[in-house]
């Protein structure tokens, strides 16, 4: 799940919290007297939120075993639900069968067309198949990625941050489907719904029109007001990394860092990325270390499974830190060492271990 990729928009994938509704009827006539209950089935329904979230925690660390369990328990029992075809698109993903994942996809967005949270949450999804895709079938994912945050912002047009993404998605013009003479009417659309989404849009829009002192004021004020948001916070440090601002852009993803988002699948993704682009700006830039430090410490707390990920994130700690400040990235390698079945996984934490003592 790990990438350091620009975004172009903002993502815009929520969870859908599962509602659990305990309805009790009272019938009076004639000396009848019934009740009905739901209580079952709404623990029921909230016993799957908490497996999906779990599989979900799982997942983003790069550990499939959890989604494909619960996703075959539930195919077993025919459960098709928004949060389960979600969790099925992305183990797709995470096991890169592209296939399987387009073919979900399309299914997902065809089942669930009235949602608009199906098309933000498709958008981020087609985006990353496109990513690790071969050169040649690229745009098609990417463009279908577009064709979803327009398709978010028509199905829910008063709600600002599906009118942020389709204005977003309008700059990208005919090649994609996309009208790109609309992006100003909907950019002043969101800013007219809503404060937050209203600087995202016109982050978007001074990034797409090269408008970098409009970008630059937006960019500040959307800090000042929502300095403690995740969404507005990563959205302002891609714009300052795009404009090759990289001091401005660590400090604020570092600010984004600190601000770990409910879990929301792709947000989650997002924070993930966040943290990580921190230390890589120390790392290949020269920027400042603490900060890096301190946002690998945050991932590492929070993902403690022996995955390659947290591998990958425990040695670029190792990389970046000063020796006092690297003993949690010490840790958790020895205990993927210690708990991890995959040899080569075990092996490549071994000699992330020895390397460090070779340098001591």
């Amino acid at each position: 799940m790990l990438c350091g990729i620009r975004d172009q928009a903002i993502n815009g994938a929520y969870v859908d919290s599962i509602r659990t509704v305990k309805r009790t009827v009272l019938l009076i006539s004639g000396l009848v007297f019934c009740i009905a209950s739901y209580t079952t089935r709404a623990e029921e329904n909230e016993g799957l939120s908490q497996q999906i979230h779990a599989a979900f925690h799982y997942l983003v660390q790069g550990d499939t075993s959890r989604a494909t369990k619960l996703l075959a328990e539930q195919e077993a029992i025919k459960d098709d639900s928004h949060q389960l075809s979600k969790l099925a698109i992305m183990l797709h993903i995470e096991l890169e069968n592209n296939d399987a994942a387009e073919r979900s996809l399309l299914s997902f967005e065809s089942r669930f067309a009235d949602n608009p949270d199906t098309f933000a949450f498709a958008a981020d999804a087609w985006r990353d198949i496109g990513h690790r895709a071969g050169i040649f079938s690229k745009f098609v994912f990417y463009k279908k990625g577009v064709q979803a945050k327009l398709r978010a912002g028509e199905i829910g047009p008063e709600n600002a941050e599906y009118v942020a993404l389709q204005a977003g998605a309008s700059a990208h013009g005919r090649r994609y489907g996309a009208d790109a003479s609309l992006q100003k009417i909907l950019t002043d659309k969101a800013i007219a719904l809503d404060k937050k989404w209203g600087y995202i849009a016109k982050l978007n829009y001074a990034q797409n029109t090269d408008d970098q002192q409009s970008g630059l004021a937006a960019a500040k004020a959307a800090v000042r007001e929502f300095h403690d948001d995740f969404v507005v916070l990563e959205r302002v440090a891609q714009y300052y990394w795009t404009i090759d601002n990289l001091a401005q852009a660590q400090l604020t993803f570092a600010q984004a860092c600190e601000c770990r988002p409910a879990q929301s699948w792709y947000r989650e993704v997002k924070w993930i990325n966040a943290c990580y682009q921190v230390a890589v700006f120390s790392q290949e830039h020269g920027l400042a270390v603490k900060p890096g430090e301190q946002a690998l410490h945050r991932l590492l707390a929070f993902y403690k499974l022996p995955t390659e990920q947290n591998v990958d994130i425990a040695g670029l700690l190792l990389d970046i830190a000063h020796p006092e400040n690297s003993q949690l990235a010490v840790q958790r390698l020895n205990q993927i060492i210690i708990h991890a079945n995959d040899k080569a996984l075990v092996k490549r934490a071994t000699r992330r271990l020895a390397m460090l003592n070779s340098r001591r």
